[in-house]
């Protein structure tokens, strides 16, 4: 209740008490005030300038201003002849020269990794890699003789392992790493602790510059170059794992989150997907997630783990680290799940990564950076991806994971064609980035913004060839080697291009084309095993179907054939990938198969991989096999699965509503060959059955459907050789 007669509030006191003053004059340099008049102004005090030194070392701080502003290289030249001049003073303590020497190596290091030296534009910055050399050296002898300057020391040999990384000394690099974390103390920062655990594990985990992927159409794959992959995968876990003790030891939960969730990036990245499952359910667990899988085609949403009273909301994260963590898990898990066809397990994930990337989650780190409060010492500042790569990868993501392409409105074009247009607009947006960051930093975001756009197409461009949109194909393959020429990144797409090169032209019936595409894709896949494993399994099936089809072509095929011994290699080859490739594997051994009960198996497990993966093209594709199988000894069973293998196949391909009232035909033959087949099929089984009334109406919708294979065959002797290039 409020007061009804209230003490008037005190006045704050103006005057100092002696103690005050006394403190105040031992902190500052004052002259003696002068006896002023009552009311007169107080005096002003009279500040001493700062020694040379001290303000010279300061200047960059002062000066940094971050890579995309206009100013950028004069703050790198300004600060550059602000430490040299510094360094030439006399009788420098220690504190302030060795701090000048670990500055010049520091604003060298940003003028090196920006390319600023190799430029002929910049003749400031000619000499600077021997400079930062000097520099560092000079530097850590100071702080070898002052124990006061061990922190300083750590962060100098960091220094050093980042110049010798970027001058590809990767072994010296790697020796000066070892050294330095078995050389770290129980009384050192726990920030410089951490901070040498991750440079170990960036370098052990860090890709081959573009200009070591070869784009020759050879093999790539040799075994010492297996050998030493698998070393650096071994050497990135065993360097997550001692950080991950490290913070364990100490009882930090959040470092703990963060070494779990590099765990993850780490196989993602190496392809290493019998260990992920577990390390998604340790990190989930952290976060205080649990899913429930979906069995229906609408995702459900994510939950809390129970005792919590909010079951069927989503959860939100207050801290920046926790939020990014959590950002990054739900997208490695879902490609995860999707990868091994398991579309249950991806859509509750999925469905929690939209909610929270409208929750606009990713304005708690805009510049790509969180903070990481330690108990004792400085916070740990950590480099995450930048949130306006999340932002695109949140569409990519969503588009890789709708495997479906049935329906007027397929979610994987949805979300691809969405992404685009959002690439579009961010595109033009200025990067935030942090001052400390370099011209390299911002040139790493720009190539990933390019790769994503190249994904987004890809994706296009494979729903366009499994809705039969050849045209659309085609032309966003044009977009897609135009964009990644310009953009510098071809050497990371030359293969996959190919692959739907190959795709392209087997959909269109062009044989020769599809073979030589198949075998170019496989050549130049390096260690991409998926790109490598699905032309391998394509020409496979492409050179069977050939087979099988010389008794109804009097022409001689002179493609090629296949050995049953090579194509069940293929096919145990895939089982080992999951998902699509499992399925495809399955395709092949039933193909090659002698047996049929052994063949009718295997297409069963394709199927149920298939369904389970909601991949309704491909499931077309199997029950047309398993129909086939059926056809002569269960009709019954083999007429229903011609029906849904119909109803699919005209669905890959239905018009959308806004296509039918610009004037398109309300109906769509979606894919005609197959749509084909299976109607001469359910022909058959109509005549068997005595079915005058539903004969009839099969041959007339057969004559459509056999226009509709005969313009593609048209199509094709008027626009394959355009495509011969």
């Amino acid at each position: 209740m409020a007061d009804s007669n209230p003490r008037p509030s005190k006045r704050l006191r103006r005057d100092s008490s002696p103690a005050d003053l006394t403190v105040f004059s031992s902190q500052s340099t004052l002259t003696p005030p002068p006896s002023s008049e009552p009311g007169s102004p107080p005096p002003s005090p009279s500040l001493k300038p700062l020694p040379a030194g001290i303000l010279l070392v300061a200047l960059p701080s002062l000066l940094a201003a971050p890579p995309n502003h206009r100013k950028y290289v004069q703050s790198l030249d300004l600060s550059l002849q602000a430490l040299r001049q510094c360094l030439s003073l006399p009788a420098l303590s220690p504190e302030i020269e060795s701090r000048a020497w670990c500055g010049l190596a520091e604003v060298g290091m940003k003028v090196i990794s920006g390319g600023f030296s190799e430029e002929e534009a910049h003749p400031w910055a000619h000499d600077v890699e021997a400079e930062v050399d000097k520099a560092i050296g000079k530097a850590t002898v100071i702080a070898q003789k002052h124990p006061s300057l061990r922190p300083l020391k750590i962060h100098l040999s960091l220094l050093q392992v980042q110049l010798s990384q970027w001058q590809h000394k990767i072994k010296f690099a790697r020796t000066q790493l070892r050294n330095l974390i078995s050389s770290l103390k129980s009384t050192d920062s726990p920030h410089l602790v951490y901070s040498a655990h991750l440079a170990a594990i960036s370098l052990y985990s860090a890709p081959k510059p573009p200009s070591a992927i070869s784009t020759d159409f050879k093999p790539t794959t040799q075994p010492s170059q297996d050998t030493n992959r698998l070393q650096d995968v071994h050497a990135a876990l065993s360097a997550v794992h001692d950080m991950e003790m490290h913070s364990v030891r100490h009882q930090h939960a959040r470092i703990t989150l963060l070494a779990q969730v590099l765990r993850l990036r780490i196989l993602v990245a190496f392809s290493i997907w019998q260990d992920i499952e577990g390390v998604i359910g340790k990190i989930e667990k952290s976060l205080g997630l649990s899913y429930i899988p979906s069995t229906m085609p609408k995702p459900r949403q994510a939950s809390v783990e129970e005792g919590s009273k909010e079951d069927s909301t989503f959860i939100s994260f207050e801290s920046p680290l926790e939020a990014a963590m959590a950002v990054h898990a739900l997208m490695m898990a879902v490609i995860y799940f999707t990868h091994i066809g398991s579309a249950g397990e991806a859509a509750p994930r999925l469905s929690h990564l939209h909610a929270l990337l409208d929750s606009e989650v990713l304005t708690k780190f805009p510049d790509g950076t969180v903070e990481v409060i330690l108990p004792e010492g400085p916070p740990l500042i950590v480099q995450v991806t930048h949130p306006s790569i999340l932002y695109q990868l949140g569409f990519l993501v969503s588009s890789v994971a709708k495997r479906d392409a049935v329906g007027r409105k397929p979610k994987r074009k949805l979300f691809a064609n969405e992404g685009l247009a959002a690439w579009e607009r961010d595109i033009s947006q200025e990067i935030p980035v942090p001052l400390w960051a370099g011209r390299s930093d911002i040139e790493e975001v720009e190539k990933c913004f390019a790769c994503v756009k190249g994904d987004l197409l890809c994706e296009l461009i494979a729903v366009s060839i499994m809705r039969s949109e050849f045209d659309a194909a085609e032309e966003h393959l044009n977009v897609l080697i135009a964009h990644t020429r310009s953009n510098s990144v071809f050497s990371y797409f030359s293969a996959r291009i190919t692959l739907h090169h190959a795709h392209l032209a087997h959909a269109l019936n062009q044989t020769p084309r599809a073979l030589a595409c198949y075998r170019v894709a496989a050549c130049s896949a390096g260690h991409d095993d998926f790109v490598s494993l699905s032309a391998q399994a394509g020409e496979a099936i492409l050179l069977l179907g050939l087979e099988s089809g010389k008794e109804n072509d009097a022409s001689p095929i002179t493609e090629g054939r296949i050995g049953r011994k090579e194509a069940m290699s293929i096919a145990k080859a895939c089982r080992c990938m999951g998902g699509t490739l499992e399925a495809v594997g399955q395709v092949l051994e039933a193909l090659v198969s002698p047996e049929i009960l052994r063949a009718k198996e295997h297409l069963k497990r394709s199927l149920e991989l298939a369904t389970k993966s909601q991949d309704n093209h491909l499931r077309a594709g199997v029950l047309a096999l398993v129909a086939a199988h059926y056809f002569h000894t269960a009709g019954d069973h083999a007429y229903k699965m011609l029906l849904t293998c119909e109803q699919l196949a005209a669905g890959l391909g239905a018009l959308s509503a806004k296509s039918l009232n610009a004037g398109g035909s309300s109906t769509s033959t979606g894919n005609a060959s197959l749509g084909l087949w299976v109607g001469q099929k359910l022909l058959e089984l109509y005549k068997r059955a005595g079915k005058e009334e539903r004969v009839q109406k099969q041959i007339v919708a057969n004559q459509w459907l056999d226009e509709a294979v005969r313009l593609l065959a048209a199509r094709n002797g008027v626009g394959g050789k355009a495509t011969d290039g």
